[in-house]
């Protein structure tokens, strides 16, 4: 999945509440290769919030779009969150994460065909549904549409169980490393994609 010029982009998406941003914070703390993608918003910056984010007005969001500097971006509920394309160079020395739903998957993949995609899941519905909290019930609905069209787009699925995140690091290194063979991870494939299928009944 890497190689020792430059790395490929590796995307990770996932319903809210999966643990895309654990991961990747988990990742970027047990290895520093890794990086994530600098993103860029319109919202609020919350109480005690980290991570590789801009917050910016709408109006320096509109100069991104309009000089086409963004990757992708989406409005959601009245702000706008988009990835800024300058995180390619950081594939020249660094292995850089990107924490995208499904449209912005479709075009960073078509920039860079070489894209490696992840797809995480918790091991259940009800797991997800606990973890979502008072999360808005649009996120899960969006969540299901994006599970439902991704079974066949992406390459690899991540299971995040409850409070292990050696367990999931260890399953993503073990992907990244490619230490399972061809065979191995065809039929692994087959599997989570029945798994992917038949999560939302």
């Amino acid at each position: 999945m890497n190689n020792n010029v430059n790395f490929s982009p590796i995307i990770i998406s996932g319903p809210s509440g999966a643990g895309k941003t654990e991961l990747i914070e988990y990742l970027k703390r047990r290895n520093d290769i890794f990086e994530e993608a600098p993103g860029v918003t319109t919202r609020e910056r919350r109480v005690g919030e980290t991570g590789n984010t801009d917050f910016v007005s709408i109006d320096k969001f509109l100069y991104y779009i309009d000089k086409g500097e963004l990757i992708q971006y989406a409005k959601y509920n009245n702000n706008y969150y988009g990835t800024l394309k300058s995180a390619l160079e950081l594939l020249k020395y660094k292995q850089v994460l990107f924490n995208m739903g499904f449209n912005g998957t479709m075009q960073l993949k078509q920039l860079r065909p070489d894209s490696s995609l992840i797809y995480i899941l918790p091991p259940t519905k009800e797991e997800l549904i606990k973890r979502m909290k008072d999360r808005d019930i649009r996120r899960y609905k969006i969540g299901t549409e994006q599970t439902i069209k991704s079974i066949d787009v992406y390459d690899y699925l991540l299971i995040s169980y409850t409070n292990n995140l050696e367990l999931l690091y260890n399953d993503f290194m073990s992907i990244y490393l490619q230490e399972e063979s061809s065979k191995t991870k065809s039929l692994k494939l087959i599997k989570n994609k029945e798994f992917m299928k038949n999560f939302y009944n």
